[in-house]
């Protein structure tokens, strides 16, 4: 979060420090100064996204590949493709599915993945490694191994996952509603009589725009100038420290608005097209209003250089990742006025996130993850799964550059 990252947190741009223990605020900009204006948006050249790409994916392929975190080969296999491999040599989706456990739930014994294993993340949000597989094609009849010796294939993980799915009705169920709906579409995608089945994936659509529609409104509503957005004491800055609205959501709701536009584009319904094409312009806004408020922040704090720049790779990414997949989708229109904000938007952001990626890799941050990840466990985490994303969304970018 761009306000909750530790000032104390003891990983600085370039150096390292003890923790002081002063507290979780990151200093913010102040309204009574003025604020530092953004560099200008710039449209970067497919030859520096690929340059890019490359020095990223080199800097970050190993702690992906880890064979002893499944969190970080699914986001390997979201960077890489369905074809990467841990560093054992085996098959990242047969490592991942080596960690599905058969659990209690109810009168069932169902295979699901456990949140943790031995303190390390294994599925953090509930869904996403089935989500993963789905999205990465894995053929639905394909077996793997358990840890147990066992035999489970993608399509069992898959009904385990329908029958322990649930509507979301609470705070703590949207934050993991994102991966469990685009699983549900996904799989609707690969197999269309799915559709029929609980839960309906007409109803977590209607759950995903509702909670869209509220969480985006503390953006929405902002209608002051850019560079005060996030200043001390408006709606967004309380939102954004009390993780409130969409920034209550992990990486700031781009993976709910990434399942709504999954399960929209395949129910075709108009009513809902109209309303997320309505919060793609909440999120352009939102580009328009956070892009200055990084610039105002590394201004006043160079020193917390490595946490903003962090932030930066995960919201640049995330976007570009975003309005590419609605854009592939066929939720934009290209020849209308939307499209073009859309398509700029994108190529804008690339032009950010190449900058911003690349004044972390030259300032040796990815060489020193080992030392980092001892020191803050959750930064190594963001350095290398922000990073995943973004390398996807920069390959999904190449097409309008």
């Amino acid at each position: 979060m761009l306000f909750a990252a530790a000032a104390a947190a003891g990983i600085y741009f370039g150096t390292a420090h003890k923790p002081s223990r002063r507290g979780d605020a990151l200093p913010t900009p102040s309204s009574s100064a003025v604020a530092p204006v953004a560099p200008e948006p710039r449209r970067p050249t497919r030859a520096e996204a690929r340059a890019l790409a490359k020095r990223l994916g080199d800097a970050t392929r190993a702690g992906a590949s880890d064979p002893k975190s499944p969190w970080a080969l699914a986001h390997g296999m979201v960077a890489f493709g369905p074809s990467f491999a841990a560093a054992d040599g085996r098959a990242a989706s047969d490592v991942i599915v080596s960690f599905v456990e058969l659990t209690a739930a109810g009168d069932k014994k169902l295979w699901l993945f456990p949140e943790k294993k031995q303190g390390a993340p294994v599925e953090p949000h509930r869904f996403l490694l089935a989500k993963t597989l789905l999205e990465s094609n894995v053929p639905l009849d394909q077996s793997f191994s358990t840890s147990t010796g066992e035999k489970v294939t993608l399509s069992r993980l898959v009904a385990d996952l329908r029958a322990a799915a649930r509507p979301p009705e609470t705070d703590a169920d949207f934050q993991h509603v994102a991966w469990q709906i685009s699983a549900v579409a996904e799989h609707v995608r690969r197999v269309p009589a799915a559709g029929d089945q609980d839960p309906k994936l007409a109803s977590l659509i209607e759950a995903a725009l509702g909670r869209l529609e509220a969480d985006q409104k503390v953006v929405e509503g902002y209608g002051g100038p850019p560079e005060k957005a996030f200043d001390e004491g408006s709606p967004l800055h309380a939102a954004k420290r009390e993780k409130k609205g969409i920034y209550g959501h992990s990486c700031g709701g781009m993976h709910l608005i990434q399942a709504a536009a999954t399960a929209i584009a395949i129910m075709h319904r108009e009513d809902d097209e109209r309303r997320f094409r309505k919060q793609l312009g909440v999120l352009l806004f939102r580009y328009e209003l956070e892009r200055p408020a990084y610039a105002a922040l590394l201004a006043r704090h160079p020193e917390q250089g490595l946490l903003i720049r962090l932030q930066q790779q995960k919201f640049f990414g995330h976007l570009i990742e975003t309005l590419t997949l609605a854009r592939s989708l066929g939720l934009t229109a290209t020849q209308t006025e939307g499209g073009r904000r859309i398509d700029q938007t994108i190529r804008h952001a690339a032009g950010d996130l190449i900058d911003v990626s690349g004044q972390l890799l030259d300032g040796g941050v990815y060489e020193r993850l080992d030392a980092i990840r001892k020191d803050r466990e959750q930064t190594y985490l963001d350095l290398i799964g922000d990073a995943c994303h973004a390398l996807r969304g920069l390959e999904r970018a190449l097409e309008i550059l």
